[in-house]
């Protein structure tokens, strides 16, 4: 599991290149989007030197959802070639030595799937912390004193632990029972490959960061057009720079395009995209910006040309667009008004104070209902046993249902037209002392 040529490159080597790239002013991005290359290439392919890059994209991946169908499908048949290669590695190394070709085919097999695996900027960044976490732990981190003092440092540093679950990782790893020799290879091995690895992330780190350096001022020179609008013009600068960090990512410079011209698409992405979710607050997306943009861009034309408010069907065949979709985008394209008074002045109104509050009970409705149970109380307390069971069972009160004369008489034992007619002699009794004031409330 050697690499076909030498690794480690002088970190003097490094740093002057990086420093020439800064230096030139025709070639500038060229050259340092070259080193970054250079770099990137060059982790990966120390990366894919260990089974446990595999092993830790699989534990990652598969648990995950991801963002796009193609995104999903490149990933997905890399990720099978990595499986596939893995556990015959795995099984040829089980056999320690017992086929030498075979095991050294299966694992330059599996070094070629995971280098032509789609890695992120977050994976190489934890799989490098990951990598250098565990040959720290190793006793073989006793010897890299002898390097450098910045490989070193970098090593002792560690700053990117905090953000990625190590110990987490590890013992998920060790839940399959691993060989800790298969994965990480042996002691020697893994200090020449982790020496390495810190000079390629050296050289890619401090070329993207060359390379955002340098086209620092396309960022302000863009974000000085958005101002006057609903953001600092800090806050602009901070998410221009953003985007150019997207571009730098993704640039790849073989196409031949300059990056300025690439790099000055991501960052005006950024920045409106950004504008559209601050000058809202209900938050619309980002796709559907576009679309209020011509809809609203085709209505004022419209209403210059004719004089008038156009029509539904009008922006429809205007715009191209159908008219459920016009619909849709005048929906969400009303601002949002508040309901709260946001003037000092205390004398002036808000909408709040126009809309009926039917949260709470009328508070006339509460005293006469209060009133109106008060006398029914009196009213049926003149009513003898039976005929108070009647009228309470047949109209509810006190008792939470209804019921039918026929029900009332199975209970008492009497006939319907028996609980009738008590039922009548009943009301007329209410009705003479204190209908009046019951009928009040009707």
């Amino acid at each position: 599991m050697h690499l076909n040529k030498p690794l480690i490159q002088p970190e003097t080597a490094i740093v002057n290149s990086v420093n020439e790239a800064k230096e030139s002013t025709e070639h500038c991005n060229f050259q340092i989007a070259n080193n970054l290359e250079a770099g990137k290439l060059r982790l990966i392919n120390i990366l894919s030197q260990f089974p446990a890059t595999a092993l830790w994209l699989l534990h990652r991946y598969e648990v995950e959802a991801y963002e796009s169908e193609q995104a999903f499908e490149a990933r997905k048949v890399a990720l099978a070639k990595i499986k596939s290669h893995y556990l015959l590695a795995s099984l040829s190394f089980s056999g320690r030595g017992f086929n030498r070709e075979a095991e050294a085919d299966q694992n330059r097999h599996l070094t070629e799937a995971l280098q032509a695996f789609p890695f992120s900027i977050e994976d190489l960044l934890a799989l490098t912390e990951f990598i250098m976490y565990v040959f720290t732990t190793r006793k073989a981190s006793q010897n890299v004193k002898s390097h450098s003092d910045w490989v070193v440092k970098r090593l002792e540093r560690s700053s990117r632990r905090g953000k990625v679950n190590l110990p987490d990782i590890i013992e998920a790893m060790r839940a399959n029972q691993f060989d800790e020799q298969f994965l990480f290879l042996s002691g020697t091995e893994m200090q020449q490959y982790v020496t390495d690895m810190i000079v390629a992330e050296h050289l890619w780190l401090s070329s993207r960061q060359a390379l955002a350096e340098a086209n620092s001022g396309l960022v302000l020179f863009i974000a000085n057009q958005y101002k006057c609008g609903f953001l600092d013009f800090d806050d602009l600068v901070q998410e221009g720079q953003t985007g150019l960090l997207r571009a730098i990512d993704k640039f790849d410079y073989h196409l031949g395009f300059q990056f300025s011209t690439y790099a000055a698409y991501w960052i005006k992405q950024a920045i409106s995209r950004a504008l559209s979710r601050s000058e809202r607050v209900v938050r619309v997306p980002c796709e559907q910006v576009a679309n209020i943009h011509k809809v609203l861009r085709a209505k004022n034309e419209l209403r210059s040309k004719t004089g008038r408010e156009p029509s539904i069907k009008e922006l429809t065949e205007y715009s191209k667009i159908p008219d459920d979709q016009i619909n849709a985008i005048l929906s969400i394209s009303q601002t949002a008004v508040p309901l709260e008074n946001l003037d000092d002045d205390e004398e002036s109104l808000a909408p709040i104070d126009f809309l009926e509050q039917q949260v709470f009970a009328n508070p006339f409705k509460k005293m006469e209902q209060s009133d109106l149970k008060t006398w029914i109380g009196k009213a049926i307390k003149i009513l003898d046993p039976r005929e108070l069971k009647v009228i309470c069972c047949h109209f509810g009160i006190n008792t939470g249902n209804e019921m039918t004369l026929q029900e009332i008489g199975a209970e008492l034992n009497l006939t319907r037209e028996r609980v009738r007619q008590i039922q009548v002699r009943a009301l007329n009794k209410m009705k003479l002392s204190y209908g009046k004031q019951l009928m009040s409330f009707l």
